[in-house]
């Protein structure tokens, strides 16, 4: 019967959402209308060149002209040096759109469309409408076509069109923005009403969970769907937009959002501006990859996320309890490990801040993986690891641990150092004869590095560290990849035709994906930024690779 009701309630709510257009036609036509959505299209002139720039780029660029002689007719007539958009309006109680062309011969525009629709009809008042599978009316004003659903939508059209997308054409080539905050409360109420019924009915007890702890993970996606709540009701704005910059040499997105102020995002926001960290040394433009993060919790939020963790804790008991595989040596030290690690996590959660970092470092023949985090406790973090080798030490050939090995900077390194076996040609290229896995240990610090030279490289990393320690982070996280040192360890290990392309195309650039964030008291930007160069040596790459395949398929025709 439950589950009756709950489909009923959907189905009312979608009847709702359908009619809700209807009905609202019946209102005062005079309401104020709010915008809810913009998208823009930056002057086809920009857009066109950004598209040819990438084209070169990757030495295809006859798609670039091919794009440009392919979308000339479509363009006949249009204004390529202003911006095209659509603006996404409601009453509170409907929602309609209306899209905006800046035209220089509308005339030669409605030529190319004639074919496919037929001759437009005069609706009065200036308005047309093209009957194809959907009517599309327009009227054209002052330079600019405007189109909608229907004619009313066109009574009262913006005298300065370009002005609804604000900033939008000047800054990205394409771009969409949603204002949340003018979405009608019936509409917002719906929807989060609809996502916590889809949640709902989709959770079900999983076999052998007992009620509490079934109960527990309700808990926790009521959680999560109260913390989706908050976002749709104190973010004001979203934004997304894609950018060339051909100066630069890269290419964008943006994802950008404004909150309310006073809101507790707004508290978060304001909590992490200015943040520093202790694990800055991973911040490495010379690596093949790092992540680095720094960041505080809010104190609301660290409730929230150890009933996460507990509830995660509990679910790993449960899958370690029922695994068939563990003697019970090995399931009470499994147990003890996750108890371990999840008391250290927490404890480091309740102290309020996220601060940690990832390198990993490539050249040829080489790869050293290094990691760094704050924790409460260094101790527990030790226990845990004493743990894990209890699940290990019986195991044959185990090469034992060096406690205490060596230390820097308050920091005790334990050292498990162990020979690689000569018939494993390619874990030898990477690490050599021995394989080397070291466990810093510090007051309020846990580190990790394997591979070549792990100890001297771990030790930088802490030096480096220590000397950016309480200077303000650029972001509060980041993610970084770059293109010639995974690619001239590719080559190390394996002659690639494909990859020696792509690392000769690249030549001294060091091309990089790089993955950063901005934050103000009440808003966030993060921007996934892609060098040009990678897009030319993956081009280039590709070009070698599809030669190879075409002649080895040639040769296998000719041997048959």
């Amino acid at each position: 019967m439950k589950q009756i009701l709950k489909s009923t309630w959907l189905w009312l709510a979608a009847v709702a959402l359908i009619a809700a257009p209807t009905l609202a036609q019946a209102q005062d036509a005079a309401v104020e209308m709010k915008t809810v959505a913009v998208v823009s299209i930056a002057p086809f002139e920009k857009v066109l060149g950004d598209v040819q720039y990438l084209t070169e780029i990757a030495d295809h660029d006859e798609i670039g002209l091919t794009v440009a002689m392919m979308s000339a007719p479509f363009t006949q007539g249009i204004d390529k040096s202003r911006p095209v958009g659509v603006v996404v309006r409601t009453d509170g109680q409907q929602f309609n759109y209306i899209g905006f062309i800046p035209v220089t011969n509308l005339k030669a525009l409605l030529l190319i469309l004639r074919d496919q629709i037929g001759e437009p009809q005069d609706m009065g008042d200036g308005v047309f409408v093209l009957e194809g599978p959907l009517p599309i009316y327009y009227k054209e004003v002052e330079g600019w076509v405007f189109v909608a659903q229907d004619k009313e939508s066109l009574a009262d059209v913006p005298a300065k069109p370009a002005d609804l997308l604000a900033n939008l054409p000047k800054d990205y080539d394409l771009a969409a923005k949603v204002n949340l905050d003018n979405i009608p409360e019936l509409f917002r109420e719906m929807l989060i009403a609809q996502m916590r019924n889809g949640i709902e009915l989709s959770l079900e007890q999983e076999q052998g969970e007992s009620d509490e702890d079934f109960a527990q993970r309700q808990q926790m996606v009521e959680l999560q769907v109260a913390q989706l709540e908050r976002m749709l009701t104190e973010i004001t704005d979203l934004t997304i937009g894609w950018n060339v910059d051909k100066e630069a040499g890269k290419t964008y997105v943006d994802v950008a959002y404004n909150v309310a102020p006073g809101s507790k995002i707004a508290e978060q926001l304001a909590l992490n501006k200015g943040v520093t960290s202790d694990f800055s040394g991973f911040l490495s433009n010379g690596s093949a990859g790092t992540i680095h993060i720094s960041s505080k919790i809010a104190p609301e939020e660290i409730g929230t996320t150890v009933k996460q963790l507990n509830a995660g804790r509990q679910k790993a008991f449960m899958e370690i309890e029922d695994n068939p595989d563990l003697d019970d040596k090995s399931r009470d030290a499994a147990t003890r490990l996750i108890d371990l690690s999840m008391d250290a996590l927490i404890e480091t959660i309740k102290a309020g801040k996220i601060d940690m970092g990832i390198t990993v470092d490539l050249a040829p023949n080489k790869m050293t993986f290094l990691m760094g985090a704050f924790v409460a406790d260094g101790k527990r973090v030790e226990d845990g690891f004493k743990e894990i080798l209890k699940m290990v030490e019986d195991q044959p050939n185990f090469p034992g641990v060096k406690w205490n090995a060596d230390s820097h900077q308050g920091v005790a390194f334990h050292v498990i150092e162990g020979p690689v076996p000569a018939d494993e040609e390619e874990a030898r290229k990477l690490f050599g004869e021995k394989l080397i896995i070291v466990l810093g240990i510090g007051e309020k610090s846990a580190y990790m590095s394997i591979g070549n030279d792990a100890i001297a490289k771990l030790k930088k990393v802490i030096d480096d560290s220590l000397a950016g320690a309480g200077q303000p982070t650029t972001s509060p996280a980041t993610l970084m990849v770059s293109a010639k040192p995974i690619l001239e360890f590719i080559l190390s290990i394996d002659e690639s035709a494909p990859i020696a392309a792509a690392l000769d195309a690249l030549g001294d650039q060091n091309a990089q994906l790089t993955i950063n964030g901005t934050i103000t008291d009440t808003s966030a930007t993060t921007r996934i930024n892609l060098d040009s160069g990678v897009i030319k040596a993956i081009a280039v790459a590709a070009a070698v690779k599809q030669a190879e395949d075409e002649a080895a398929a040639e040769a296998e025709d000719a041997d048959n």
